[in-house]
Formats: structure tokens, sequence, C-alpha cells
């Protein structure tokens, strides 16, 4: 009897030291502060979400998912949606708050980190993921010939914001208008306008600290009615063409593979010892990656899909910022294994298509049966078991996670939490013959996470991972 006990602590002991190994290399207790102070993420139920607020400026809209919902109050976020129309400028502005945007609709956009001479220009193209630190200021121009559209995602519960759970956009130049508490998308909506960092300074004052007139400070005191989107009808002329060895570089920074992990060895190092300000931390620091090529997918199965996760271990930045995403790809009729977020919320933005998404709590409940679709936001709490199936036009997402290396345990497949069950626990636990428990334990035999249509799914090869 003794020995049989012993071999039980054995059992569960090999169980569970993978998982202390795995949170104590990830930092697991240290990734999050704010989470847990109220009740936000006792949810009965989820639903996709749009847009609740908008407003336009003379170069585009901007539009603002209702941060007070109780989603998005649980997961600590706050989301923006912005369309920049061609020869459109995003005014140099700054947040409290580290984010990653995604840039998932046509359009050529330029992104810059403000500081001196030593400034760096990101070309920001479709399935480039920027990220962007908190009180770090920068400017969008979109030098194309289409509209650029980009998702923003904003982590409230940062410790480094100092303030609130609130998103809060600083303008250094035109203005920023806010929603009204009691405002709604559509009609009815209240605003109030929030102005330039200059405009309120003493203008003599101003003008002193800058070294300029005091007519030249009341120029750029000015009310602008222009929005925080203004147009550059005749071009940004500070922005040159890059070189092919820019271009060359910037592929390498965004396809480098294991040789770009390499070059970036000593680049968080260099952002943790860093002890002279904002500029020295992050003025080397990689903020872009593409995660839009299936051919550098982690996953991709024939005929079903792929995914791409960009986590702090690709790009070190994120280690940072405490954030991560994932690009995911279905194709007609495919389907993600049941999964659920180990150590962060999950943010899911629907980019292209529609698919039935289903979601349950930890009492066992679907808190979301339904289909969502492009445009539509659906958060997903950490360790609520998620599934996914697309419809006839495919599904294509984009998801925001809350830590910056963010671990999902799969139900089914390769490497699954069922793959790694005995037959006799699987048949014992759902009160299955042993014939059945072993088709339920492999019956996903070599997939890894997404599966195609049951119909063809003997026919279309195995799929191929990169771990």
């Amino acid at each position: 009897m003794a020995s049989s006990s012993s071999l039980i602590f054995f059992l569960l002991l090999l169980l569970l030291l993978p998982c202390v190994s795995l949170a104590q290399s990830v930092g697991y207790g240290e990734q999050r502060r704010l989470r847990f102070l109220g009740k936000e993420c006792q949810l009965d139920r989820l639903s996709g979400m749009q847009p609740r607020y908008r407003f336009e400026s003379e170069a585009g809209v901007t539009e603002i998912f209702d941060e007070d919902d109780q989603q998005l109050q649980c997961a600590s976020v706050s989301v923006i949606r912005r369309t920049l129309k061609p020869l459109g400028l995003f005014l140099p502005a700054f947040s409290n708050n580290p984010s990653l945007s995604f840039g998932f609709e046509h359009g050529r956009g330029q992104s810059e980190r403000l500081g001196d001479e030593h400034q760096k220009i990101l070309h920001f193209r479709q399935g480039d993921i920027l990220a962007i630190p908190a009180g770090v200021a920068h400017w969008w121009y979109n030098s194309g010939d289409r509209p650029l559209v980009a998702i923003s995602f904003s982590d409230t519960s940062s410790s480094v914001n100092q303030l609130d759970k609130t998103h809060r956009q600083f303008m250094l130049a035109g203005t920023y208008r806010k929603e009204g508490s009691r405002g709604s998308f559509g009609g009815g909506q209240q605003y109030s306008s929030s102005y330039h960092a200059f405009r309120s300074f003493d203008t003599r004052l101003l003008g002193e600290a800058l070294g300029i007139s005091q007519e030249l400070a009341q120029e750029i005191q000015r009310e602008d009615p222009r929005g925080e989107m203004v147009m550059v009808r005749e071009g940004l002329k500070l922005v040159f063409p890059p070189s092919k060895e820019q271009l060359r570089e910037e592929e390498e920074e965004s396809y480098g593979g294991l040789r770009g992990s390499k070059r970036c060895e000593g680049e968080e190092e260099t952002i943790k010892r860093s002890s002279n300000g904002v500029r020295v931390a992050f003025c080397t620091a990689r903020l872009r990656e593409n995660i839009n090529d299936p051919r550098r997918a982690d996953i991709f199965v024939p005929h079903a899909g792929w995914l791409k996760k960009l986590t702090s271990q690709k790009l070190p930045i994120l280690g940072i910022l405490k954030l991560s995403a994932t690009r995911g790809v279905l194709h007609r009729q495919a389907i993600t294994s049941p999964l659920w977020n180990v150590n962060a919320h999950c943010i899911v933005y629907v980019t292209r298509g529609r698919g039935r998404v289903q979601v349950v709590n930890d009492e066992g409940r679907a808190v979301h049966s339904g289909e969502i679709r492009q445009g539509q936001l659906l958060v997903v709490p950490q360790n609520f078991v998620m599934l996914i199936k697309a419809e006839d036009e495919g599904f294509e997402w984009v998801s925001f996670k809350t830590n910056d290396n963010a671990i999902e345990s799969q139900i089914a497949g390769k490497a699954s939490v069922l793959r790694g069950l005995p037959v006799d626990v699987v048949a014992n636990a759902f009160r299955l013959r042993n014939e059945d428990a072993f088709k339920v334990k492999f019956g996903r035999a070599d997939g890894v996470g997404i599966f195609p249509a049951h119909s063809s799914q003997e026919e279309l090869g195995r799929p191929y991972a990169v771990v």
C-alpha cells in the first residue's frame, strides 16, 4: 500500500514539475498587478463588441470601444481603431499605457518615435505589430494611396501606469475629442475636447522655454479644429524613401529567425540596465514585427489555416510592455482545438470573415455561443475555454494578450491535455469503454491547434509546427 502511494505521488510530481519550471521561466507571478482588485471578471455573458464612440478628423476616423464595458474592465484594456487617409498624418502624441498596434488594411504607414537627432522611422506595413511603450511620443503618416486601418490595444493596468485604469492620450499637437460619460455610438453622444499640451501654458513662459517669440508661441497655441489626424497634401517632406540596405535591414528585423534572435540577445539587457531616460532605453529597441506571412507561421495546417505567435522571445521589447499577440487564419469550416490561456486574458479582434465562437467559464457554462464577424471584438478571460469554427468565408483574427509570454493549453491534438492522459483516466473520467476512450484520446492524431473541415481531414496531410 505504501508502495502504491509513493507511485501516485511520483506521477503527480512528474506532471507538476514542468508546469512549475515553465511558470518560473516566464516570471508568471510578476506579470499583472491590478487585475484582481475588483469583481470585473465575474462574467455571466460575453458578446462581440463594436466600437461605441466615433469622431472624425480631417484625415481620418477614430473609433473607440467602450472602456467601461465589463468585458474590457475584466481584461483592463482599452481598444481604439483608427483609419488614416492617404497623405494623412496622425499628430504627435503619447499615452499613459503601453500599447500594441496591428495594421490590417492597406496603406503604407510610417511611424517615428520622437527624440532628438537619433530619430528612427519605421515603415508600418499590413500585418505589422508595432509596440509603443508608455510615455513615448510618436506619430504616423500614410504615404500610400489607400487608407491605413490599425487596431490599437492598450494595457491600462500596466505597472508603468501610475494614474488610474483609464487610457489617457496626451497630444503634442491637434485636438482629441473625448466622449461624455453618457455618450453612445451613433447618436446622442456628448463630447468634450482635449487640447494639446502647449495650448494652456502661459504664452510668455512657453515662448521663453522654447526659445521663440511670443507671437510664434501664440501661433502654436491656437485652437486647431482638424482633430488628431490632418492632411499633408503636398506630402511629408521630412520622410525620405529608404535605401536598399535599409529595406534589407527591415526585412531581417521582421523575419530574422534564429539569426535575428542572436542579434537581439543584448537588446533587452540594454533596456533593463539603462539609466539615462526614455531615449536611451528605447532608442535601440526593435519595435516592429510582421505576423502576417503564413510561410513563417508557428503552426501551418494545409487547407485548415495557420497561427503565428509574437512573444518577448521574438520581440524583446514585449518583455517590458508585458504584452504579446497572435495572428490566426482559419479556412472554410476549419476548427480550432478547445484551449485556454494559462497566464493571460485574450482579446480577439476579427479582421476578416465570420466564425462561431464558444467560450465556457469555470462553472462549465457557455458564456458565449454565437457568431462574431469582421470588425467585432471579443474578450476571453484567463482560463476560460474557447473554441472557434470558421464559416464558409473563413475567419481571420488578431489576438492581444496580457502577458509577454502568453501560454495556451490545448485540449485536443498533439501535445494536448487529452493526449497526455492515460486511456484509463479518460475512460473513468467520462465513464467510457476503453476503446471509446482511446478514440477520444487520439481522435485528432497528430493535429496541432487547428484542424481542417471534417469531411476532408483524412486526405489533407499532416500539419507543420515550428517549436
